[in-house]
């Protein structure tokens, strides 16, 4: 789901999303696998959602694309083997669970961030809850990106960006709790996550993030200003190759080659011979509908890694 809504709605969506999530130590020797989508715990039987599959098979190193490939009774066979071996390493998981659903299984050394503590931090920081707030969200990924329109900059005449917050979590172990400047481009609406110079992202092993929760809003407001200065350099600096410095990029970040398809395309939207104009196609391929949330938050933060290294 990626839409625009005011930050009162989107925290009534994530209160609506939490109402049946809760979290359990579980004994590892109460767990049994039917199968790779099927779990039965103390007699009672719960759905192994993707977010957990992806956890489980990292945990008992079994390759989940392996895993997906066999047979119900092939998987349970190596899942029930692997889970009796780790409880030779622990005797308990932190399950998370979604009514009758498994979303998430950890050690104990992991520290649930719920989406709903950084909104009401969020409230206590002084977010208003009228302001506009561009969101993705679905049961694994929260990605909130908060334009402030009282500081827009312009490039050009035409050519305006609105400077932001952008607040990423997972309450499910695909992303560290982020928080990070974030750039509105008017004239297209392409979003760009940068990275700052404050420590900004957070693994969640501590709290230490809420409890800095204020500082390190402040620490990015301040140091996203100076990023304004690389939007108008990076449309001074000429690209020989455009395509070719896409290219690179992709391979660099590790894109796939469909993903580097849909940033050839993108470009091509908007085509040029600046840096600029390879930072904007790598930012409006995040837009593309087919892509998740994932993949389009991936998408704008390596526009903003590329902004960085331009000087």
């Amino acid at each position: 789901m990626r839409a625009t809504d005011t930050f009162e709605n989107v925290i009534g969506k994530v209160h609506r999303m939490s109402q049946d999530h809760y979290d359990e130590s579980i004994a590892i020797r109460d767990m049994e696998f039917g199968s790779f989508n099927n779990l039965t715990i103390a007699d009672n039987e719960f759905e192994v959602l993707p977010s957990a599959q992806r956890l489980i098979a990292n945990r008992l190193r079994i390759p989940q694309s392996y895993l997906s490939r066999c047979p119900e009774d092939l998987q349970s066979d190596n899942l029930n083997y692997w889970l009796e071996r780790e409880q030779k390493n622990r005797e308990t998981f932190f399950c998370r669970f979604a009514g009758s659903k498994l979303r998430g299984v950890f050690t104990q050394r992991y520290t649930a961030i719920d989406h709903m503590e950084i909104l009401t931090k969020m409230l206590d920081y002084g977010f208003d809850p009228a302001c506009e707030v561009h969101y993705s969200m679905d049961e694994s990924l929260m990605i909130l990106k908060l334009p402030e329109y009282n500081r827009i900059f312009r490039l050009t005449d035409e050519d305006k960006i609105v400077p932001g917050i952008s607040i990423a979590n997972s309450e499910v172990g695909l992303l560290a709790l982020s928080i990070e400047a974030y750039f509105y481009r008017l004239i297209c609406s392409n979003g760009m996550i940068s990275k700052t110079a404050v420590e900004s992202r957070f693994k969640h092993v501590s709290r230490r993030a809420l409890d800095e929760f204020p500082q390190v809003l402040s620490d990015v407001v301040y140091q996203s200003q100076r990023s304004q200065g690389r939007f108008r350099i990076s449309m001074q600096t000429p690209v020989d190759n455009p395509m070719s410095t896409i290219e690179t990029f992709a391979k660099q970040f590790q894109l796939s080659q469909d993903e580097t398809e849909i940033v050839r395309q993108a470009y091509y939207l908007e085509h040029g011979a600046t840096m600029f104009h390879v930072i904007n196609a790598f930012t409006r391929a995040a837009q593309t509908p087919t892509l998740d949330a994932m993949d389009s938050y991936k998408l704008e933060r390596i526009g903003g890694q590329i902004l960085s290294l331009v000087k």
